[in-house]
């Protein structure tokens, strides 16, 4: 071949990326170009001038969530998703969507750490980098349209949130619990990634539609052994990454270990992530092989809330307790994913029910820890028995409590209550009424002990002299974030439709573009 054919022929290659994937990657930018920031600025400004990058982290996310927001309208809420970079990132109403729930993580994150990670002296501008470094992770992982984006999504998150979760130096918990989750975490990456190259032995590919479309074109291959084995590592290594039962055993120790503010961080937007990386592989790359797939989610999904909700019971430590909470409620999640492999028909009010599920999850579960972080800026501790007589003391910050401990039971007029509500519906339209009453039944235990908080606030008395002898704090972040967790609860509570819409939004053109590529 001569040197003119290969200039002819390298001038004739057009690039399989254009200005308008650049645009629709305009929430990942901004937030990699904060992160950036943030870093350059944290190794040229004085440590007692550090706390301001919160500000510059709270403009990152902020100005990205708006770009999320304006994608979304921008996107129609119907047919095909639109691909890019090869098809490796696929930018629909489900990933944007996703996105706005990430990126509502970690802004009110960001309101509750700073006088916490200050007052222990960790330095906060490596905080924010690694936490930018987690949420850009996940965007990517919600967006990822190839097994190879969705593992590197996981990782960049699971890295970052290792490093988090050790993130007080000088606390043994700390280290333990980043230590097992580690250890644990690598276990769960190797399988994840030998079910990632079965699945590609099996198909030949790693890009999602195309494994949809080999499975389909292949005779025999959707009934094959080794895309069931595939499929049983994927499901081990998700299982993992979501804290179902049984791959939960690293979250208690990691979650109490962890500093708090972390521990809100990481129990929300990373387990939606993964949430979103299982629901891309399930539905997007072998959606031939749901209705096999019933029994297993349902198991698991009982197993998962049951195992939750009952060790919750016995937990002394707020913190504990709402780490077992956390694994109750991804058993909730997986039954709107169980109603949607028995009935793929009706998967746009199933993942619709997730979608809403993780939004409420996020504003609940960060405002219960965000109670116990400014419980612990006064100088108290996080047991049960320091809430008591909270309400006497401190009757804003024990309203908020209330407010989210309502929630995470599911009583009206709370967005948790919708929440469970619209996933339950889904399951019934799905003819899985018996995982319904399980998951009612489990409500009605977790109500034992969220409820016990309220009793501890409202009807014990609070220790001698504790409002006096509690150390000031610096309350505009947190005091902010609660204010806007506790709006928000109740307002999704009172008035869920406009959410419920959007969350149906961001299931649509996922959905419907699923069965537009395979022709159902």
């Amino acid at each position: 071949m001569s040197l003119e054919s290969v200039v002819l022929q390298i001038s004739n290659v057009k690039p399989s990326f254009t200005g308008d994937d650049f645009i629709k990657l305009l929430p990942e930018l901004i937030v990699l170009l904060s992160g950036t920031l943030i870093t350059i600025i944290d190794m040229l400004i004085p440590k007692d001038k550090r706390p301001s990058l919160g500000w510059l982290a709270l403009i990152g996310y902020s100005g990205a969530l708006v770009a999320a927001v304006a994608l979304f309208n921008y996107m129609p809420p119907t047919g095909v998703p639109s691909s890019s970079f090869g098809g490796m990132f696929i930018r629909d109403n489900f990933t944007t969507f996703l996105e706005i729930v990430f990126l509502i993580s970690a802004i009110l994150s960001v309101l509750i750490a700073p006088d916490y990670v200050l007052k222990r002296d960790m330095p906060i501008g490596d905080f924010y980098n690694i936490q930018s470094s987690a949420v850009l992770g996940m965007m990517v992982t919600a967006a990822a349209g190839d097994l190879t984006v969705i593992f590197v999504g996981i990782e960049l998150i699971s890295i970052s949130v290792y490093i988090l979760t050790g993130f007080a130096r000088n606390d043994k918990g700390s280290a333990e619990g980043a230590l097992k989750y580690f250890l644990l975490g690598i276990i769960a990456t190797a399988i994840l990634v030998y079910g990632m190259a079965w699945l590609f032995g099996m198909t030949g590919s790693t890009n999602l539609n195309e494994i949809r479309q080999a499975i389909t074109a292949t005779p025999g291959l959707k009934d094959d052994p080794g895309l069931t084995f595939a499929m049983l590592l994927l499901l081990v290594g998700f299982g993992f990454k979501i804290a179902a039962v049984p791959f939960h055993i690293w979250t208690p120790d990691a979650y109490e270990g962890a500093p708090t503010p972390i521990t809100a961080f990481m129990s929300t937007g990373p387990k939606a992530a993964a949430f979103a990386a299982m629901v891309r592989v399930m539905v997007q790359g072998i959606p031939q092989l749901s209705e096999q797939w019933t029994i297993v989610i349902a198991v698991l999904a009982v197993l998962t809330m049951t195992l939750g909700n009952l060790v919750a019971i016995v937990q002394k430590s707020v913190k504990r307790m709402l780490a077992y909470s956390s694994i109750a409620h991804t058993g909730y999640i997986m039954i709107g994913l169980a109603a949607y492999v028995n009935s793929p028909e009706k998967g746009r009010d199933a993942i619709g029910s997730i979608l809403l599920y993780s939004v409420i999850y996020v504003f609940m579960n960060m405002g219960a820890f965000g109670i116990a972080i400014w419980l612990q800026n006064t100088g108290n501790g996080i047991d049960e028995e320091d809430y008591n007589g909270l309400g006497s003391w401190a009757p804003i910050p024990a309203l908020a409590m209330a407010v989210c401990l309502f929630s995470l039971t599911g009583l009206p007029p709370t967005g948790g209550f919708f929440g469970k509500f619209f996933v339950f519906r889904a399951a019934i339209d799905s003819d899985l009424t018996w995982l319904v009453i399980i998951g009612a039944l489990n409500s009605a235990v977790s109500a034992f002990f969220y409820l016990r908080i309220i009793v501890a606030m409202y009807f014990r008395p609070a220790p001698e002299g504790i409002k006096e002898r509690a150390q000031p704090t610096r309350a505009l972040f947190i005091t902010t974030a609660l204010v806007l967790i506790t709006a928000a609860i109740l307002i999704l509570g009172i008035y869920p439709g406009p959410a419920l819409d959007w969350a149906r939004d961001g299931a649509t053109p996922f959905f419907e573009g699923i069965k537009t590529a395979i022709g159902k």
